[in-house]
């Protein structure tokens, strides 16, 4: 496992860059109007469908979260791009039993720590329309039996009239461990899966029918 090394500095220079970037790529990105600022540990947990996620995550994090946040990624993506560890990276092979175990431990402490944690329970990136979702149980173990709360983050990626893609971003109300439906982990999961999937599926169709007055530009 390779722990994140964040380092301040860098942080703020790669948030100027990754505005400029982001802006050279995309027409907007939008947020939904009723956003979720509470203190304290904080899951939140995003669909994975682009190379983008993360970068749009960070913006969202420094614009309007805020908070000290960390991230799980794959082993590979942060030997492809070891900048990342420097914005709150750590990695997971899930490959390796052994190293799945640590990069939960590691992410464990980081709530009990009282950090922002983001998770994509998918693992792998998979096509933004591709049902169902797919949660591996990630996200559940952090949680159980815990008052740690659970947020949606859905992205939805689309193309309008414009040369340029926009991006929505919808938060969820906080879930909790208790009041998901289930006797076991597994029920809980797919309940998890199943609040999640609703709330991406009205993104979805706000954005088809251009039924979008709820969200607000944040680039």
């Amino acid at each position: 496992m390779i722990p994140a090394k964040k380092s301040r500095p860098f942080n703020v220079f790669f948030h100027q860059f990754n505005k400029r970037f982001l802006k050279l790529h995309f027409r907007n990105i939008m947020l939904s109007k009723e956003t979720n600022n509470e203190q304290g540990p904080h899951l939140f947990i995003v669909n994975h469908s682009t190379w983008w996620d993360s970068l749009i995550l960070f913006h969202l994090n420094q614009t309007v979260i805020k908070r000290d946040s960390y991230v799980m990624m794959h082993e590979s993506g942060i030997k492809q791009y070891p900048f990342f560890r420097k914005i709150g990276a750590f990695s997971v092979n899930r490959n390796n039993p052994k190293d799945i175990i640590k990069s939960l431990q590691y992410a464990k402490e980081k709530l009990t720590e009282g950090k922002v944690l983001w998770l994509f329970p998918q693992g792998d990136e998979r096509h933004q329309e591709i049902r169902p979702l797919g949660f591996l149980p990630g996200a559940i173990h952090l949680v159980k039996n815990t008052k740690i709360p659970i947020t949606p983050v859905c992205l939805y990626y689309t193309f309008t009239n414009e040369r340029k893609p926009d991006v929505f971003i919808k938060l969820g109300n906080p879930i909790y461990y208790s009041d998901l439906i289930g006797g076991n982990g597994k029920e809980k999961n797919a309940a998890l899966e199943e609040i999640f999937t609703n709330y991406l599926e009205h993104v979805k169709r706000e954005v088809i029918t251009q039924d979008t007055s709820s969200y607000k530009q944040i680039l």
